[in-house]
């Protein structure tokens, strides 16, 4: 029996099992951060979805000038032979024969960025609806985690209910000093408009006769 290899086999054993716990406890937080690796890959992919397409534009508008400048050399080419002007029209058309390797090149070079271009979009559409899947699931099942945490909670109490009770008296206690501070800022309204008083109204009141007999007697004199 060799001791050290059954020594060495039962501490990767023990190895194995602590890291499958620290895995299992930290389930939810892991999955969240290979969520935020994939979305940060996906952010790379995309990028370089772009340097494709910019890419592939280019060399598409080099194929277009490419042809354009060949068209233009063919009818060159034809209207000197209808001259029979057919020396210049040698050199013409060897203007031709010296664009078309590099025409080749362009348009082969189009091609594979063309195909490139479509398996990079094909995969990026299958990885963002896979991770649109995760994502839904990941919140669910946090959500779930969260409800289990808060049932735990409650479940560890000797008495559940307890925690129901002292969450009313916190919430009626909450309530009757609110109500308190309403019932004192009421009465301080009810002190000010007692206290509020209108000098004119300490004044004595004087009626229509009084006022009518006055102006007689004023006539009188």
């Amino acid at each position: 029996m060799n001791i050290f290899r059954k020594l060495s086999t039962l501490f990767q054993g023990g190895v194995r099992e602590a890291a499958e716990v620290v895995i299992d406890a930290n389930g939810l937080r892991i999955l969240g951060q290979e969520i935020h690796d994939c979305e940060q890959d996906i952010g790379k992919s995309k990028q370089r979805l772009a340097l494709i397409i910019a890419e592939k534009t280019q060399v598409k508008r080099d194929i277009d000038i490419l042809q354009e400048n060949s068209g233009k050399y063919e009818e060159e080419v034809l209207k000197l032979l209808n001259e029979g002007e057919e020396e210049k029209a040698t050199e013409v058309a060897q203007k031709i024969a010296d664009a078309e390797p590099k025409l080749l090149q362009k348009q082969d070079h189009y091609k594979k960025l063309k195909s490139h271009e479509m398996a990079l979009q094909s995969s990026l559409k299958k990885t963002i609806l896979g991770l649109d899947s995760f994502k839904s699931e990941y919140k669910m099942t946090k959500a779930t985690e969260n409800l289990q945490k808060a049932q735990a909670t409650f479940s560890d109490s000797s008495n559940p209910a307890s925690r129901f009770n002292d969450m009313k008296e916190s919430l009626e206690r909450i309530q009757e000093k609110q109500q308190d501070s309403t019932d004192k800022m009421d009465a301080m309204d009810q002190v000010e408009a007692v206290l509020n008083i209108d000098p004119l109204d300490n004044n004595e009141t004087v009626s229509a006769e009084e006022v009518l007999q006055r102006i007689k007697a004023k006539k009188s004199i």
